[in-house]
């Protein structure tokens, strides 16, 4: 009986197995390929942790990009511009790196005690409305297989 390591492999003199038996020692006993191996088997998850990051970075950048152009085109309105078309416009190409689907709208609304008025009458307490600009965001961000539908909705107070 021969060993290696902990393995022992019986081997009948005269035996046609001795052959295969050295051969299996000689293959026991030898770690040079255990590094390919090692690498074959932790590649795939590898190579998918850099796709995956790659794709939600691409998701993070795409929704930074649809937030700086919603707040450009509310950025407009109180800097003083009164045109809603035009705080779209600009919006729009404030955005970067805008996905084939991006759209952008900008409106205003005004507000009553907390109640959606009117915005060139008066409250009934006299008072004028809280006048406010939205710009509302929307697009498909990401990459080729990592995907998300976004809306983002950027508000603030003119008056």
């Amino acid at each position: 009986m021969r060993g290696t390591g902990n393995t022992m492999i019986r081997t009948p003199a005269g035996s046609p197995l001795r052959g295969i038996a050295a051969v299996a020692r000689r293959l026991l006993a030898s770690i040079g390929g255990t590094s390919a191996v090692e690498f074959a088997l932790i590649a795939p998850a590898l190579a998918s942790m850099v796709l995956g990051i790659s794709q939600v970075s691409e998701v993070l950048i795409g929704s930074s990009d649809m937030q700086a152009a919603a707040r450009a085109s509310v950025q407009y309105v109180l800097n003083g511009g009164t045109d809603l078309t035009t705080a779209q416009n600009v919006g729009l190409q404030a955005w970067s790196n805008k996905p084939a689907n991006a759209t952008l709208v900008a409106s205003e609304y005004c507000t009553c005690q907390g109640v959606t008025a009117v915005c060139t009458q008066t409250c009934s307490d006299g008072s004028v409305p809280h006048q406010y600009i939205g710009a509302t965001a929307t697009g498909t961000l990401g990459g080729t297989v990592y995907t998300v539908n976004k809306t983002l909705i950027e508000t603030a107070r003119v008056r």
